[in-house]
């Protein structure tokens, strides 16, 4: 049979072994020397590793001062970038409208000094009713006393820089209802050399 006690006593504690650890059988001299070099370091060598330590910081903050500086650039650069970027989009369109604007220009028939030169040039007898241009076509319809008229008129024309060839389309005689007059009826076509002096 089993027995149990169940009485309390007080036993004692054996401070020698606490957690499997026996102190009887620590040095105490390596063990202070153990704790004193370990220590040690925190006595002698902070001083010098703040030291060390305040100029790496110093050199963090300046670091992060020219990285703050190299952003700003980086970011101003940005900005200017792109407004290179849209003043060559805008010299492209500008380029773009001064081609077409030029090409009107060349393109451009202004035919007063060819209209001037006619006028200059009608004789009297000769009265022109209709005056088509189209390209670098001039149709000249109208009436004539004579066939005299109509020959000069033509031959003033051709001496002219401005038209290269010409040739009597059409001429037939008439009589005008208003005075019954007989005129001559023409239709003259003319090749434009040039409509500018």
């Amino acid at each position: 049979m089993i027995k149990i006690n169940l009485s309390i006593e007080k036993q004692q504690i054996d401070l020698s072994n606490i957690g499997g650890l026996d102190f009887t059988r620590i040095k105490v001299i390596p063990l202070v020397g153990a704790i004193f070099f370990y220590y040690l370091p925190d006595f002698t060598l902070i001083s010098y590793w703040e030291n060390e330590r305040q100029g790496v910081k110093e050199i963090v903050k300046q670091k992060n001062g020219e990285l703050r500086e190299l952003k700003n650039k980086v970011t101003k650069s940005m900005y200017v970038n792109r407004q290179i970027s849209e003043l060559k989009a805008h010299e492209e369109n500008l380029g773009k409208k001064l081609n077409a604007v030029k090409e009107a220009i060349k393109e451009k028939r202004n035919p007063t000094s060819l209209l001037q030169y006619i006028s200059k040039n009608i004789p009297q007898e000769l009265w022109i009713k209709e005056l088509n241009i189209q390209d670098f076509q001039l149709i000249i319809k109208g009436e004539s006393l004579d066939y005299a008229s109509i020959g000069n008129f033509v031959n003033s024309l051709r001496s002219s820089i401005f038209i290269k060839d010409a040739n009597i389309s059409s001429t037939s005689s008439v009589v005008r209802e208003t005075d019954k007059r007989r005129v001559e009826s023409f239709e003259v076509k003319f090749n434009i050399a040039r409509f500018d002096q």
